[in-house]
């Protein structure tokens, strides 16, 4: 019986150990989604000739890009990042075309 007690007391102390998974809540996720490297961006080539007209000669290079903002409500920050990620690579970009970057905090 005492070894039984041993392995409650062991059990009990590793629990205390082990930190409570964090509460579920809503995250912000701000997600940056752009033309990869070897895709043409016609849109980037423009304004970057729209600034150099307005003297803004020290600029050499433009890309253009889309921002999003994605309010979503998830068990932990582990899960809002799985969401976000399949949320990208789903919709928000084309995986062709397009890399994506994001970064998930509490709202």
């Amino acid at each position: 019986m005492s070894k039984k007690k041993d392995n409650k007391k062991k059990t009990a102390s590793k629990a205390e150990k082990v930190k409570a998974p964090a509460k579920a809540g809503a995250f912000l996720a701000r997600v940056y989604v752009s033309l990869k490297p070897t895709v043409n961006d016609p849109e980037g080539i423009t304004i970057g000739g729209a600034l150099g007209s307005l003297g803004f000669d020290s600029v050499t290079g433009v890309r253009s890009g889309r921002f999003f903002q994605v309010t979503l409500t998830a068990a932990d920050p582990k899960t809002a990042v799985s969401q976000v990620d399949q949320m990208c690579s789903r919709l928000l970009a084309n995986p062709v075309i397009e890399t994506y970057s994001f970064e998930v905090v509490r709202a």
